[in-house]
């Protein structure tokens, strides 16, 4: 589309960072819409800044868009400033590649990663003129998906959402839209083609069940409501990620992110174990992406997006089978090149003398690591199985090597925590 002709254009002035709100990013994909059989939005229920460092989100992308019947589109939720101007004058979400009102495509699909996002995203179907309620959806209205980690916590939510994927998404979500597009274009009504979807597996439809409570708990217990409704739903599972490649391609911010870097999923899944970890316990088993295509990706990332940092990223990277062959060759394949190679998630005894010496002898970047709690007790009640010592020693073997900073993540708020838990952070 002409930008000059944006719809957002007459108001952007007025609140704050308005690149966020337009798209045209260097590699952002544009698709024939007409050609398309079904057309997604993917809306970030968060920032535009926190969205496009989202690892999920740029992997669905960048599969949609490579399936010849596909496309895929982005929104994020606005700022309130943004959304003052939007209702001001009367003009709906749109999306970032074409300015089209979320209520223009065929399903809008929400990554829900946090529970305190749930009301962005009412106020986007809101503003996307999609009426919130399901019941409320006719049969031309968009179908409103939901997927990620808190698709799992699906109830408080439940009324406002289609359907629910439940695992893996990149392995059910092109299934998941062809299906709706070819039952669509059979003329079948909204209500049946619900209950086909339940039936490919790994997807949850709420209208098909209900809450009843239990007599034995005392809780409110989800029960089929369909004779159709399968029970339980099992989650979708890809036993090989290397079958998903991580995509190199995709649009690189407009503006400054939380993350300003490549980002590539090393592994999914822990074997770790530790307590309050929701990820950790619905991504098992561990599996692991093939070295070479890591590299191959990163490589590719650096080069067509001009960053100047590459992060290994998992759940715990230092569990990877091969991460010191990997951070080795990762830095040979991006020497000269003055990018960092940062490694994220890390336990304080997970990096051998090797890794942390290779990392250190060329432009290594920052080390992270979660020691989560500030008491030994604290740290055995959540299972993490890290002592005071670890960490003191794991410190002394970053700095004496050069490094000037190294993050920890702590949580506060944890079960049975006390003051002096607190206290132990600092």
């Amino acid at each position: 589309m002409d930008r000059r002709e944006h719809p957002y254009l007459p108001f952007l002035h007025d609140v704050k960072a308005p690149a966020r709100y337009l798209g045209g990013e260097p590699g952002e994909i544009h698709k024939d819409w007409d050609a398309a059989s079904c057309r997604v939005c993917l809306a970030f229920p968060d920032m535009y800044e926190i969205g496009m460092s989202h690892l999920g989100y740029k992997i669905l992308y960048g599969l949609i868009n490579g399936h010849p019947k596909l496309l895929a589109e982005r929104a994020y939720a606005v700022w309130p400033d943004m959304e003052a101007k939007l209702r001001q004058h009367q003009v709906p979400l749109l999306s970032l590649e074409t300015a089209r009102p979320l209520r223009d495509f065929d399903i809008v699909g929400f990554s829900l990663q946090f529970e305190l996002t749930y009301t962005n995203i009412l106020q986007m179907m809101e503003l996307g003129g999609i009426p919130r309620w399901s019941h409320e959806r006719g049969e031309q209205d968009p179908l409103v998906i939901a997927g990620g980690p808190v698709a799992t916590h699906a109830e408080p939510i439940a009324p406002f959402i289609d359907v629910f994927l439940i695992g893996d998404g990149e392995a059910k979500l092109p299934e998941l839209m062809l299906t709706w597009a070819a039952l669509r274009d059979a003329g079948v009504p909204r209500a049946e083609r619900l209950v086909a979807l339940a039936k490919l597996g790994g997807l949850y439809v709420p209208a098909l069940y209900e809450t009843v409570l239990s007599p034995d708990t005392g809780l409110l217990v989800v029960e089929p409501g369909h004779p159709e409704a399968p029970y339980p739903v099992e989650r979708t599972f890809i036993a090989n990620l290397d079958e998903y490649p991580f995509p190199s391609e995709g649009p690189v911010a407009a503006t400054e992110t939380i993350f300003d870097r490549v980002s590539v999923e090393v592994a999914r899944g822990c074997t770790e174990g530790c307590r309050f970890c929701q990820a950790g316990m619905i991504y098992r088993p561990v599996r692991e992406r093939g070295p070479q295509q890591i590299i191959d990706t990163i490589v590719d990332s650096v080069r067509k997006g001009g960053y100047d940092e590459a992060s290994l990223t998992s759940l715990s990277t230092a569990d990877y089978s091969a991460i010191a062959p990997l951070v080795q060759k990762t830095m040979e394949a991006l020497e000269g090149q003055r990018v960092n190679v940062s490694v994220s998630s890390l336990r304080a005894y997970g990096l051998s003398e090797d890794v942390l010496d290779d990392m250190k002898s060329q432009r290594a970047g920052g080390l992270t690591f979660a020691p989560e709690a500030g008491t030994q007790r604290m740290r055995d009640v959540v299972n993490k199985n890290v002592t005071e010592e670890q960490l003191l020693e794991t410190a002394q073997r970053v700095f004496s090597r050069g490094w000037k900073k190294m993050k920890l993540y702590f949580m506060i708020g944890l079960p049975t925590e006390e003051d002096e838990d607190v206290e132990g952070i600092v």
